[in-house]
């Protein structure tokens, strides 16, 4: 197994993953002077901080603000001890300002007592941090309140997009004149087309995810089982600096189900894990030894309706009619083979695109430059032949879409 290949993600300290040209376009259509967010993935696209409070289920611990006018910065509400405990050794990207709370009973914040034999560069770093985020607020409405304020977000006509339920209430006591816009799907908007970190760090998690997924299967005979290849991928995920996400092991998604493998059957993975939130995805199918003509001619069959339809990938072209172009190249090439095709963007989320369009109805994408998608492939039957399935992370290009990680063969032999 692979150890600490971790990739080098320094490269954050100076760029950000907001693209605020395209957000403040995206507020201005939507007729809102700001987006407030508490959501975890929706704070840490707008200022490279996750909340770890989310991780343990307390969410909303922190806020960002992200005007529409893109010469403000994004800022970021949050409380002064994860200020210190974690995000001051990260950094905030350029153009993100901490606005830092406290208690109401005391606006000192609260830092690791020093054991008197001295200091450590992390420590001054982190105490530098902090004393440079003041003044700051006793609470979190105090300090969204001051964050709109320094923004130049107020009057009574100022809309205001939130993205959690908690929101209104802090919204109102804050701007008691404003109007709150439940826009959930307005952060997905921002990063339906990728900045370029976003591209780079979508490239570092798919190489470890499919580097992983390969490792995972060279080891699966001794494995042996389910459950074990399943468990196998979330180590080698961990290994490259990744973090396990979901692992489908011959069409089950179960982690508590095991099955041993069967020899000259075919089994399908589907591997998810993430890099700072941002996920691979990976399909393939293994035949374990000689597997059954039927199944041979079904990945077959996969493989080139695949190649054509991923040669076909274009801007313009709306998620539904890739979906319809999928069943017309398998009708083609093998119309026996029954199969279905998903296209989803991926990118802090297995599944990160908008619900919905801006008036409501159900969102259909156009492909754009620079969007990250999957088009799942699985064939849709089973049976002692085994289960099947092919997915990439393609780039959309200015004239077609080009793999993001080495794609390698369509079916693993073992």
């Amino acid at each position: 197994m692979t150890q600490n290949a971790f990739p080098d993600l320094s490269f954050l300290r100076n760029e950000g993953f907001l693209d605020r040209d395209r957000a403040a376009h995206i507020l201005r259509t939507e007729n809102l002077d700001a987006m407030i967010v508490a959501e975890g993935r929706n704070v840490f696209h707008a200022t490279q901080f996750f909340p770890l409070l989310e991780r343990m289920s307390l969410d909303a611990s922190a806020l960002a603000v992200v005007p529409a006018d893109p010469k403000q910065p994004v800022a970021l509400i949050i409380p002064a001890f994860s200020y210190y405990y974690i995000q001051a050794d990260d950094g905030l990207p350029p153009g993100v300002e901490p606005f830092v709370f406290t208690s109401p009973t005391d606006l000192t914040p609260k830092l690791y007592r020093l054991d008197g034999l001295g200091v450590t560069d992390r420590e001054q770093r982190r105490r530098q941090a902090v004393s440079a985020a003041a003044p700051y607020s006793p609470h979190m409405q105090a300090a969204l309140e001051r964050a709109l304020t320094q923004l130049g977000l107020s009057g009574a006509q100022l809309r205001l997009g939130y993205d959690h339920p908690s929101l209104p209430a802090l919204i109102e006591g804050a701007r008691p004149l404003a109007t709150a816009v439940l826009s959930e799907d307005t952060p997905r908007r921002f990063r339906l087309i990728r900045t370029p970190a976003e591209i780079r760090m979508m490239r570092l998690a798919s190489k470890a995810n499919v580097e992983a997924a390969l490792s995972t299967v060279q080891a699966a005979r001794s494995l042996g089982s389910l459950r074990a290849i399943r468990q196998r991928f979330y180590a080698e995920v961990a290994a490259r600096g990744n973090v396990p996400v979901f692992m489908v092991v011959n069409g089950s998604s179960s982690e508590a189900y095991d099955e041993p493998l069967r020899e000259g059957s075919a089994f399908l993975i589907d591997c998810v894990s993430h890099l700072r939130q941002f996920h691979g995805d990976y399909g393939r199918t293994v035949f374990v030894g000689e597997t059954s003509a039927r199944m041979q001619r079904c990945t077959r069959a996969m493989s080139k309706v695949w190649q054509a339809l991923q040669d076909q990938l274009k801007p313009g072209l709306r998620f539904s009619e890739v979906s319809a172009l999928g069943e017309r190249l398998l009708k083609e090439i093998d119309p026996d083979v029954p199969m279905i095709f998903n296209p989803h963007s991926v990118g802090l989320a297995h599944t990160d695109q908008p619900r919905y369009e801006i008036d409501g109805r159900r969102a259909d994408h156009i492909l754009q430059e620079n969007m990250i998608l999957s088009i799942d492939c699985p064939l849709f039957e089973t049976g002692l032949g085994g289960t099947a399935h092919l997915e990439d992370l393609v780039l959309i290009t200015s004239n077609g879409a080009e793999t993001i990680h080495e794609a390698g063969p369509a079916t693993l032999m073992i």
